[in-house]
């Protein structure tokens, strides 16, 4: 039991002719009153605590010869323990054995917001029962009969204190008080929550910083092609102005690194680029991700809130990927940032101004959705102020084998490989129609690194729906003279196989026999027939 404590249960009591025995727990005194004597144990007690030291020597075992003095004695020992009841930054609740609350410190009614008169003389139970405070230690230790710490949130839900209460008996074993330190804990719940902040800001920092060092690592435009070419050109033009850009394309075309590109190459390129799939979160969530939200905002929000996306991208530049997917609401609520640069956190009455550039990307056409009132009109029109189409890939072969390249030469550095493709596989790649475009080019690189061990890929290496191109590429990637010869042979090796003679065979393809013979020696075929054109004997 701590000093202040000592001290409170003590003086818990004001009442003339209380029993020492009750104020000094281990005294056998009388009551106190004028002119008698003060009797106690004939030990004398010398705690180290100058406190608890005057509380022993006010129960040494000597006969007092002026009882005034000794009254004087007491009464300073009493206004000293007042003090340091009132002195203590901890909130202190005496009550008795019922739980009836007999004082309680300046302290506690500064932590509670109460008034002394509501709190003094009612139970802990009859003010838990009126809402006055949760959970109450100490009704807790009057039940149990020990000490018993627990958290309690007063009325006001804005003050939540960490109590301890702690039973104080007679030499019977009988229940006499309760006494209850009550110390705030808003400061540092106060504390957790801006800890909680702060991680929260450097997760988000943290992303920005991935962010741009993926773009530093992907620092690669190929633009082989005259229709890249022109891509980069405007792209670059756009990269100086600040107004909205909607990039337009097939998915898997590229246009996420054309985002990287205006934003790397315009005046924010030093800030942050944010990207979010407005197409991969749910509508319940997306709102949040985009604007953030305050504590309690809906069921499963962080208790201290959420910065969103634009507040995190102040300054530098938001890339809406997918934006054909956003749910009609979000639009609304868009619509208004990108006019004003200006939003509510969900569940937040603060308006909030941030300097974002907006960048959206899809493959769907807008313009069809805003005929079918699927995309607001006024919302296409603000994020299609400067607008940039990338051709699919099938329509700039060129830039095929050079993308390719590019990506295994990424692959090869990441999984310590050194891979080359063979002339044969380019001219596949080059004929192959790709659906899935750039992104398909790249996932077909990195798993033909990860699962060839050889050091050249070949075109037995690719998958069947590319068989095809890669036996024309086959067929025709060898001299003519060569590939004349393979037809040849093959095809009179079959003519041999099909008819009955030379004969037979130089009617049906319109050539003299003699010439079926000499190709049948040239290529080393044998043949069935004799010079004369019938058919060899078999037995």
């Amino acid at each position: 039991m701590t000093t202040a404590e000592r001290a409170a249960a003590l003086f818990a009591a004001e009442e003339p002719g209380v029993a020492v025995k009750e104020r000094l727990p281990g005294c056998a005194g009388e009551k106190l009153s004028p002119g008698r004597a003060v009797r106690g144990p004939t030990a004398r007690i010398v705690p180290e605590q100058p406190a608890e030291r005057a509380v022993a020597e006010a129960a040494t075992a000597r006969e007092v010869k002026d009882p005034a003095e000794e009254v004087e004695r007491l009464r300073k020992l009493n206004r000293e323990y007042e003090v340091m009841f009132e002195s203590s930054l901890d909130g202190l609740v005496i009550t008795d054995g019922m739980g009836r609350l007999l004082r309680v410190n300046r302290s506690y009614l500064g932590i509670s917001g109460a008034k002394e008169e509501d709190v003094v003389g009612r139970t802990v139970q009859e003010l838990a029962e009126r809402g006055f405070f949760s959970a109450s230690a100490t009704q807790l230790a009057v039940e149990n009969r020990r000490p018993v710490t627990a958290e309690q949130i007063f009325q006001n839900g804005a003050v939540r204190t960490l109590n301890t209460a702690n039973p104080v008996f007679d030499d019977k074993g009988a229940l006499l008080r309760i006494v209850t330190n009550v110390r705030d804990m808003s400061a540092v719940h106060k504390l957790e929550t801006e800890l909680k902040e702060a991680r929260d800001s450097a997760d988000r920092y943290a992303a920005i910083l991935e962010s741009m060092n993926r773009r530093a690592q992907r620092e690669h435009y190929t633009a082989g092609s005259a229709a890249m070419r022109g891509v980069f050109r405007r792209a670059l033009e756009y990269a100086s102005a600040d107004a909205p850009v909607l990039i337009t394309g097939e998915s898997g075309t590229g246009k996420e690194v054309a985002a990287d590109f205006i934003h790397n190459h315009g005046p924010r390129r030093d800030k942050p680029l944010l990207k979010i799939n407005c197409g991969a979160i749910p509508e319940q969530l997306l709102e949040a991700e985009l604007f953030g939200y305050e504590g309690g905002a809906f069921t499963g929000a962080r208790k201290q809130g959420r910065i969103g996306l634009f507040e995190a991208a102040n300054g530098g530049t938001v890339f809406l990927d997918e934006v054909g997917e956003l749910p009609p609401p979000l639009q609304v609520k868009l619509l208004r940032f990108v006019q004003d640069k200006e939003f509510y956190r969900l569940g937040g009455n603060r308006l909030i101004t941030v300097d974002v550039r907006v960048a959206a990307a899809t493959n769907r056409p807008l313009e069809d959705m805003v005929e079918q009132h699927s995309f607001r009109a006024d919302l296409f029109y603000r994020l299609n102020v400067l607008s940039l189409c990338i051709p699919p890939l099938r329509k700039r072969s060129e830039d095929i084998v050079p993308l390719a390249h590019f990506f295994l030469q990424r692959f090869n550095s990441r999984y310590g490989r050194d891979k080359t493709l063979s002339p044969q596989v380019c001219s596949a790649f080059e004929h192959y129609a790709w659906p899935g475009n750039i992104r398909e080019l790249e996932n077909l690189l990195e798993r033909l690194s990860i699962v060839h061990t050889g050091p050249i890929i070949l075109p037995e290496h690719l998958p069947r729906r590319m068989s095809g191109e890669a036996e024309v590429v086959r067929r025709t990637a060898v001299p003519y003279r060569d590939a004349r010869e393979a037809f040849e042979k093959d095809y009179w090796h079959k003519a041999l196989k099909r008819y009955a003679s030379y004969r037979e065979a130089a009617a049906a393809l319109g050539v003299d026999h003699s010439t079926i013979v000499k190709k049948a020696a040239r290529y080393g075929l044998k043949s069935p027939f004799r010079a004369d054109g019938a058919a060899e004997p078999t037995g």
